[in-house]
Formats: C-alpha cells, sequence, structure tokens
C-alpha cells in the first residue's frame, strides 16, 4: 500500500513494485533499496529508477555556464541580476507547454521547450530574466477593451481574453523577405490609422507586426529580445521595437543566443 500527500499531479506510479513508500517532503527523488521517499513535490509524473528524461545537451550546458556565471558575479554587478539572481523557476510539464500551444495556436521551438521543460520556466538570462510561461501570456496576448495591457494592469482587470497567436491569418511580418522599404510601408499605413482615430482596427493592424513572434525577455529597453516561432526564421531571436523602428535580426537561434549571453557575462567577471 502507498500513501501519497501534498501533491497536485501524479499521472503514474510503477505497477511493478512493492515497495512501501512514503510520499512526504524530499525536494528530489532519491529511490533505494529501502523504498522512495518523496515530499513537498508540486508534482510527479512516474515514480520509478528509469523514468527521469535525460537533461538534451544544451540544458546541461545552460545550467553550467549560469552555475559559473553566480560564481564569479557574486556581488550581482551584471544588469539586472538583482533580480533573477542567477536562478530558475521550477521546470514545468511538457504538459503545460502543449496546453500554452493549443490555447495560442502556437509551436515552440524545440531549444525553448527544452528550456521551459528542462532548466526552468523563467529566471535568469538577459537584462531582467527570461519571463516564465504564465508572465510571456501576459505580455504577448493579454488584452482588455480590445487593447493591449500591461502584466500588471491584467492582474487588476477580470474582464480581460487572449489574443490568438496570429492575426486573420496574416504571414509572419518577421521573415528572411522583410525589408526596410516593406517594414516603412507597413508602418506608415498603421499610423495613418493611428492618425484617424480608429482605434479597434488600429491595435488590430499592429498587433499583425506582431504575427508570429513572442517577447520572452524581461526588460526595459526600447528593443525587445523576441522568439520568431513561424516562418523562414523560426527558432531565431530578433529584436524587435516597440517604437516601430526596423527589427534586428541577430543571428542566433535561442539557444545559440541564451548560451552566447551567459558566456559573455562569465568572460566579463572571470579575471584571472
Amino acid at each position: 500500500m502507498m500513501d501519497i500527500l501534498g501533491l497536485d499531479k501524479i499521472k503514474k506510479i510503477s505497477d511493478n513494485t512493492d515497495l512501501e513508500s512514503d510520499v512526504s517532503g524530499l525536494e528530489m527523488i532519491r529511490p533505494d533499496d529501502d523504498g522512495i521517499n518523496i515530499t513537498g513535490l508540486d508534482s510527479v509524473r512516474t515514480i520509478f529508477f528509469n523514468d527521469f528524461p535525460k537533461l538534451s545537451t544544451f540544458a546541461m550546458e545552460l545550467m553550467s555556464l549560469v552555475s559559473r556565471a553566480k560564481e564569479l558575479d557574486t556581488e550581482l554587478r551584471q544588469y539586472g541580476s538583482e533580480r533573477h539572481r542567477y536562478e530558475f523557476a521550477p521546470v514545468i510539464p511538457l504538459s503545460d507547454v502543449r496546453d500554452f500551444e493549443q490555447r495560442h495556436s502556437i509551436s515552440l521551438p524545440v531549444s525553448y521547450v527544452e528550456f521551459l521543460t528542462q532548466v526552468g520556466n523563467g529566471g535568469a538570462g538577459p537584462d531582467f530574466g527570461l519571463f516564465s510561461l504564465e508572465e510571456l501570456e501576459f505580455h504577448n496576448f493579454i488584452v482588455h477593451s480590445n487593447r493591449s495591457v500591461s502584466h500588471s494592469m491584467a492582474k487588476c482587470e477580470s474582464d480581460f481574453r487572449t489574443f490568438s497567436f496570429t492575426t486573420n491569418g496574416r504571414p509572419v511580418m518577421l521573415d528572411a523577405c522583410l525589408t526596410e522599404q516593406k517594414w516603412d510601408s507597413a508602418c506608415l499605413e498603421l499610423l495613418k490609422l493611428d492618425g484617424e482615430k480608429r482605434a479597434p482596427e488600429y491595435e488590430r493592424e499592429r498587433r499583425a507586426l506582431y504575427n508570429g513572434v513572442l517577447q520572452i525577455v524581461d526588460t526595459d529597453s526600447t528593443f525587445c529580445p523576441v522568439l520568431i516561432c513561424e516562418g523562414n526564421m523560426r527558432g531565431e531571436v530578433s529584436e524587435f521595437s516597440h517604437d516601430l523602428d526596423m527589427p534586428r535580426y541577430l543571428g542566433k537561434t535561442f539557444e545559440d543566443y541564451i548560451i552566447d549571453y551567459f558566456e559573455d557575462v562569465i568572460e566579463k567577471f572571470d579575471h584571472k
């Protein structure tokens, strides 16, 4: 007989074990010859020896780099580090990611899914850190009275809804075919709508510029790092300006972007 207390989810417990197990307070599962003792977990997907997925090479490298950066920057001198403190939020199950994707008709790049499910649901990263999936939803999809609102405002409002990932099935604006001429033309048409005070249509057209991208970094910079999730640049990170300046292409995948960032932090503070 197995007693399990204080868990939010249990998907599966091995059928071929006759161990008497007490589930109640450890942060990590440490099976041994005497049984399985678990405490303080929010979710347990499967409890048996070989059920824990192997971390990807990307996940292991990133966690190692962040640990090294934390050792070197003990005074938290890197911009934004006082907020994230080189820590990650607890990982989330893949089912949460799939629910998010289904809700917004989006397919997140593999390396970003690995980050959320193997490294952390937000936390250490450029500027004030990477958004959690919940913050990602607020900053990218929440609207109130047909207009975008901030995360903090949305929490205070009860009558909000979520944007779909794309607007009217339009193609992604940020791709390899984007030119300054095409961008300027789209922005000019947008400003005409604003001048005519056609707010609902203006917001719809402005939102179309974001089709296929997600802001992933908590920043106060004019240019926000965004993850391109659709089109011929899927998986790459770009910088998008809320002032409608031409987006900046970095030529890096999410994996390269975050790895390069922490390598730069380590180089900055490693004076040996």
